[in-house]
Parts: C-alpha cells; structure tokens; sequence
C-alpha cells in the first residue's frame, strides 16, 4: 500500500458525509449572497434589527453543517475518531497561536487589524487547518 494515497483515499463514512454536506454548503453560498445583496441594496431603508436578522440567516446553514459533522464523527470507528480528534486539535490550537499572534502584534500597535475580518475568517481557518491536521493524523497513524 502507497502511505500517501492511503491519507487521501476516503472511507464509506466519510464519502457518506462528504455527500451529506453538498446541499447545506450549497444552501450556505445561496444564503450569503443573497443576504449580501439584500444587506448592501436596503441598509439605510430597513430597520437594523431586520438587517441583523437577515446578517444572521448564513449561521442557520452552517449549523447544518455543523450537525452533519456531529453525525458524521458519531458515526467513526474509533480509528477514525482519532484522527478526526488529530484534525480538531491541530487545527483549533495553529488557528489559536496565529489569532494570538495577530493580537500581541495588534496590541503593541505594529499591525493595524480589521477585527471583522478576523472575526470571518476564523471558522474558514479553523476548518482549512483541520483539513490538515486530519491528513497528518492519518499519515501519523495510517
């Protein structure tokens, strides 16, 4: 058997999720553009609580996403939870160390941040980061 391909090939639950998680993604893209494009188009005309409810709508596809996982990971052998853990953790603690990183460089003034793109980006690195993790806990432990 070939290591690096073993890190890549997908096991029947993981296909099962990755299946499972076409439509909330799809559904996710559809809800952020249509909420940036009715959040731009109506800023000054609607009231802001209905601006932030509609802000918020991209949240209600991403816990789909999120429950999809949480069925997904209880659904691992016990191999499969141990890289999965691999991944969270790795993932969770790098994201942690360059946010952190990012704020001792803010907060000595040596970088100007945008505190709303950091607050965006982090899920979307988080979850980059796991990927990662996840491919090195398999290499790890394959």
């Amino acid at each position: 058997m070939n290591p690096f391909l073993d890190m890549v090939r997908f096991t029947p639950n993981e296909k099962r999720y990755y299946r499972r998680s076409i439509a909330p993604s799809l559904v996710f893209l559809v809800v952020m553009a249509g909420v940036a494009f009715l959040v731009r188009g109506f800023r000054d005309d609607w009231p802001f609580e209905v601006l932030a409810g509609l802000a918020l709508l991209p949240v209600l596809p991403m816990g789909w996403i999120v429950k999809v996982y949480i069925d997904y990971f209880s659904d691992c052998d016990e191999w499969e939870k141990l890289i999965e853990v691999y991944g969270i953790a790795i993932g969770l603690l790098l994201v942690g160390m360059a946010y952190f990183a990012l704020g001792l460089l803010g907060l000595f003034k040596l970088v100007v941040l945008d505190g709303t793109l950091l607050a965006y980006c982090m899920l979307p690195a988080v979850m980059l980061v796991y990927s990662l993790g996840k491919v090195f806990g398999r290499w790890r432990h394959g």
